[in-house]
C-alpha cells in the first residue's frame, strides 16, 4: 500500500516536471503472470492472429500495413483471453497513484486510451499559436508505461510539458532531429514488454480528450460481455467511458498525428 505522503510527493514531482517514476508498482504476485501474458499477446500479434496492433513504419494511428509489430492494443479485450491485464489495471496501488496524480475522486475516473519526439495531441506541424492554445487546455488524464523488464527506451525532458517549442526545436521535430518533449527508442538487443495505459477524469460534458481516446478502436468496450470480465474496481470507470462515447456518437474526431 502506497502512503498518502508518497502519493503527494509523486503528485508534486509530476506537476513540476511533467512525469514521475513510481517504483515497484506491480504487485509481486502479478509480475510473472503479466510477463507470460505479454509474451503470448506478442506472439499472437506477430502470427497475425490479433488485428489490433501498431505496425513498424508508422508511429501513430491509423495503422494499416507493415512488416512487423511494435505494439499490441486492446489487451483487455475478452478475445485476447488474458484476464491478468485487467487485474493489474484495476489494482489498488495503480489506481491510488493515478487518482492522486490527477487530483480527483475515484468516482470521477474513467478508462482512457491515447516514436519520434512528440506531444501526444499536438501535431509536429502545429504553429506556435496552435501549440500555445493546446498547452492552455487542461487534460484531466494521465498515462503510464509499466515496465515488466528493465526498460530505458522512454525519455522525457523535465518541465517540457509547459514549454512551447522554439523555432529550432519545431524544425527538428518536423525533420526528425532531437526535440525535447518525450520519445521512445527501442533497443532490439534487449527484451521489452512494457504495458502502456491511461486513466482520465474529465468533468461531465468535457470532450477535450475525445480525439486521443476515440482514434483507437475501442468499440468492444460497450459489449456487456467485456464488462463481465473486469474486476469490480474498473466497472464504474468503464461505464463512464461508454457514457463519454455515447455523447460523441457520430462525431468525426480525426487523428492526433500525421505520421
Amino acid at each position: 500500500m502506497i502512503s498518502p505522503e508518497m502519493i503527494n510527493a509523486y503528485r508534486q514531482h509530476y506537476q513540476d516536471h511533467g512525469y514521475v517514476v513510481v517504483p515497484s508498482l506491480i504487485p509481486p504476485d502479478l509480475l510473472t503472470p503479466l510477463r507470460d501474458a505479454a509474451d503470448r499477446a506478442t506472439d499472437k500479434a506477430r502470427r497475425r492472429e490479433w488485428k489490433d496492433v501498431r505496425m513498424v513504419g508508422k508511429q501513430f494511428p491509423p495503422w494499416t500495413v507493415g512488416d512487423d509489430v511494435w505494439g499490441v492494443q486492446n489487451l483487455m479485450h475478452p478475445a485476447m483471453g488474458e484476464k491478468v491485464f485487467a487485474e493489474f489495471y484495476g489494482s489498488e496501488d495503480l489506481l491510488a497513484v493515478s487518482q492522486g496524480l490527477m487530483g480527483c475522486e475515484r468516482e470521477a475516473m474513467q478508462f482512457d486510451y491515447a516514436l519520434s519526439w512528440h506531444r501526444d495531441d499536438v501535431k509536429a506541424s502545429a504553429t506556435e499559436e496552435e501549440e500555445a492554445n493546446a498547452l492552455e487546455v487542461r487534460f484531466d488524464a494521465i498515462q503510464w508505461n509499466c515496465a515488466l523488464y528493465d526498460d530505458e527506451c522512454l525519455s522525457a525532458v523535465p518541465g517540457s510539458h509547459t514549454v512551447i517549442r522554439t523555432p529550432e526545436q519545431r524544425k527538428a521535430n518536423m525533420d526528425g532531429g532531437d526535440m525535447p518533449v518525450h520519445v521512445g527508442k527501442y533497443n532490439l538487443a534487449k527484451k521489452r514488454r512494457t504495458l502502456h495505459g491511461c486513466y482520465g477524469s474529465p468533468p461531465r460534458g468535457d470532450t477535450t480528450r475525445a480525439r486521443v481516446v476515440l482514434q483507437h478502436d475501442i468499440g468492444y468496450t460497450s459489449d456487456p460481455s467485456f464488462r463481465d470480465t473486469l474486476p469490480e474496481s474498473l466497472r464504474p470507470m468503464l461505464d463512464r467511458l461508454n457514457d463519454f462515447r455515447e455523447q460523441l456518437a457520430g462525431a468525426v474526431v480525426g487523428y492526433s498525428q500525421d505520421d
